[in-house]
C-alpha cells in the first residue's frame, strides 16, 4: 500500500476507534459500567481461521508456472452491543517459492478487514459485493481477497424490496496494490413474483489515476425460475449502459448484454448463455470492481481486459457458453464451453473448456479442482485472446 493509502488509512482507523469510543462511554454513563460493555461484546463473539493450500499450473507459450502456496486468514467478530458489532481480519500470503507462482498471487501479510457496524450501516475496510458480482465483487477465488475502504449501507424497505448503498473511497487487489477512488453505489432490488425479482444499480466510479477507466454505469437485472414437477427452469438477464464521467480521459457510450436459461433436473444443471460486453473500436466496456474470474472461461483471458486493464478490450467481447453439472458420487461437477468473438469487428477469438470439482471431506475440509483450456484462433485483428493457455488448480481449504 503507498504511504498516501496508508496514512488515509489510518486516520480513518482512528476516526472510527474514536467514534467507537465515544458511543461506548455515552452508554456506560447513561446505565452502565465499561464490564457490562465488554460483556455485551463477548457475548456472541467468534474468532475463526480459514487456511487454503493451493497448487497452480499455468502455461503458456512463452511461460510456465508452478505455483505452491498457502493463504492463512485469521479472524474476530465481536458480539452485538446495543446494535454495534466489530470485526478484524488478518491474512497471510506465502510461497514455497517466490519466483514460481501465479503473477497476480503475491506474497504479503497484512490487515484484511477492519470495520464497525450499526444498523444496516458499515464502516471501514470489508469485502463487499452485489448481485452476481459482475460489477462488485471480491474475486474470492485468488488467494488473496479484493477488499475495500468504504462506507456501506443495507436496508430492508419490507420483505420484497431493498436499498443497498455505498461509498467506495479505495480498492484493495488481489495482487497486494491498492487505488484511491471515489465511487458511489446505488442497488435496489424488488421481489415482483414469487420467483421473479428486479434490481436496478447504478455505479459511479472516478479512479484517481488513469490506470482505470473512470465511468458512469446504469443498469438493471433480472433473476427468476419457473418449478415444476420434474424439472425447474431458471433464467437472469441484465441490461447496462456505461459512459464517460468526469474523470475519463476518453469519450464512450457502451452497452453490456447479458442473458441465461437454464433447467434443473434428476440432479442434473443444463445452462446456455451469452455476455455482450461493447467496444467502440477505441474504448471496450469495463467492469473495474467486478469478481472477473466467474466471467468468460477459468483461463481468465479476458480478465484483465474485462478490468479496464493494458487498454481494455476496445473491440469488445462476445462470449457464447453452455454448462453442464452432475455429481459422480458425492462430488459435484461442472463442464462449461465458451466460443468467444469480438462485439464491434468480424472477428472469432477462440475457444474455452473449463471443468470444476468439488469433495467436502468432512465439516472442516473441502477439496477443489479446477481446468481450463483456452485455444486461440489467433486474434489476427485485436490485441487480446490471441495466446492458448491451460490452467490447473489444486486445493485444500480449511474453515474453523
Amino acid at each position: 500500500m503507498n504511504t498516501t493509502n496508508t496514512t488515509a488509512f489510518r486516520k480513518g482507523a482512528v476516526s472510527l476507534l474514536t467514534l467507537g469510543s465515544m458511543a461506548a462511554l455515552a452508554v456506560t454513563a447513561n446505565a452502565q459500567s465499561f464490564s457490562d460493555v465488554i460483556s455485551g461484546l463477548k457475548d456472541g463473539s467468534k474468532a475463526s481461521l480459514n487456511a487454503r493450500a493451493r497448487y497452480e499450473f499455468n502455461e503458456t507459450p512463452a511461460s510456465e508456472v508452478n505455483g505452491y502456496s498457502i493463504r492463512t486468514r485469521l479472524s474476530l467478530a465481536t458480539g452485538e452491543y446495543e446494535g454495534f458489532k466489530a470485526f478484524i481480519e488478518m491474512e497471510d500470503l506465502s510461497f514455497n517459492n517466490d519466483d514460481d507462482r501465479p503473477a497476480l498471487d503475491v506474497p504479503t501479510t497484512e490487515l484484511n478487514q477492519i470495520w464497525f457496524s450499526y444498523a444496516g450501516a458499515k464502516v471501514g475496510r470489508q469485502i463487499y459485493v452485489l448481485d452476481d458480482q459482475r460489477f462488485i465483487g471480491h474475486v474470492g477465488w485468488r488467494q488473496n481477497i479484493q477488499t475495500y475502504d468504504a462506507i456501506t449501507y443495507s436496508y430492508a424497505i419490507d420483505e420484497k424490496n431493498k436499498l443497498n448503498f455505498a461509498y467506495l473511497d479505495a480498492v484493495h487487489r488481489v495482487n497486494a496494490t491498492s487505488q484511491d477512488l471515489s465511487g458511489i453505489v446505488l442497488n435496489a432490488s424488488s421481489k415482483l413474483a414469487d420467483n421473479f425479482t428486479l434490481t436496478g444499480f447504478a455505479y459511479l466510479l472516478d479512479f484517481d489515476r488513469p490506470v482505470l477507466t473512470s465511468s458512469d454505469t446504469f443498469g438493471i437485472r433480472g433473476v427468476g425460475k419457473i418449478p415444476g414437477d420434474d424439472v425447474t427452469y431458471n433464467y437472469s438477464f441484465s441490461y447496462a449502459k456505461q459512459s464517460d464521467n468526469g474523470g475519463s480521459v476518453a469519450d464512450f457510450d457502451l452497452d453490456y448484454i447479458a442473458g441465461e436459461f437454464g433447467a434443473k433436473f434428476s440432479g442434473m444443471t443444463l445452462a446456455a448463455g451469452v455476455e455482450i460486453l461493447g467496444g467502440d473500436g477505441t474504448t471496450g466496456f469495463t467492469t473495474p470492481l467486478a469478481t472477473v474470474h466467474k466471467f468468460n472461461g477459468f483461463a481468465d483471458l479476458f480478465a484483465g481486459g474485462s478490468l479496464g486493464l493494458g487498454g481494455g478490450m476496445p473491440q469488445g467481447l462476445e462470449d457464447y457458453y453452455v454448462s453442464f453439472g452432475f455429481k459422480a458420487g458425492d462430488v459435484p461437477i461442472k463442464l462449461v464451453y465458451h466460443s468467444f468473438g469480438t462485439e464491434n469487428v468480424s472477428d472469432y477469438l477462440g475457444s474455452e473448456i473449463d471443468l470444476v470439482a468439488s469433495y467436502k471431506l468432512n465439516e472442516y475440509v473441502t477439496l477443489v479442482g479446477k481446468f481450463a483450456d483456452y485455444s486461440s484462433d489467433g486474434a489476427e485483428t485485436v490485441g487480446y485472446g490471441g495466446v492458448d493457455k491451460q490452467v490447473l488448480t489444486l486445493e485444500a481449504n480449511l474453515k474453523f
